[in-house]
């Protein structure tokens, strides 16, 4: 009896780690390769003052969690590049770009805080909470760390993708966001 039980538990216990490897769905997961180098290319959009393509490209890994195209976003919206300026948009993706904790990155949000109306930016805040919700770090899965660079005594905080698979990022499009038009 208890070899009948052993063999159960092994079956049971091999069974669980097949159903958790799966637990993410084909659709909820790119090739890092590819999300690199779609990323990559919505970036070089904005280099190249693209602003109408690089915007929705940009906003599509925003919304995937990426700390650079949240902060670009985030100046693109304060800036009126590649649509009308939108101040709550702009503060809204400033502060989850922010989650970083970089400093060069905090001088656009300090300085809408310092500009806009108190009744204002207690709706920007309030759309910043919800950005950190829907694409954030815990959201999108990401990890994020000090980083030691050289010639710095000075780490730099650090967020990227975790990878759910070797080689795979995990993603959600899908969010359901009814107060988010982006």
């Amino acid at each position: 009896m208890s070899k009948y039980l052993a063999k159960l538990s092994i079956f049971f216990m091999i069974l669980s780690f097949s159903v958790l490897s799966h637990a993410v769905s084909d659709n909820k997961i790119i090739k890092a390769n590819d999300y690199n180098r779609s990323l990559k290319s919505a970036i070089m959009l904005y280099k190249k003052d693209n602003y109408l393509k690089a915007l929705p490209a940009l906003e599509l890994f925003a919304r995937r969690g990426d700390k650079m195209a949240q902060y670009i976003v985030g100046t693109m919206y304060l800036n009126g590049q590649g649509s009308e300026q939108d101040l709550l948009k702009s503060y809204a993706w400033l502060t989850v770009a922010n989650e970083q904790k970089s400093k060069a990155w905090l001088k656009p949000l300090e300085m809408l805080q310092e500009k806009l109306p108190n009744d204002f930016l207690v709706l920007a805040k309030e759309e910043g909470i919800k950005y950190i919700d829907n694409f954030g770090i815990t959201t999108q899965r990401l990890s994020c760390k000090n980083v030691k660079t050289i010639g710095s005594r000075t780490p730099k905080h650090h967020c990227k993708k975790l990878q759910v698979r070797k080689g795979y990022f995990y993603i959600n499009d899908n969010i359901n966001y009814a107060n988010n038009s982006t």
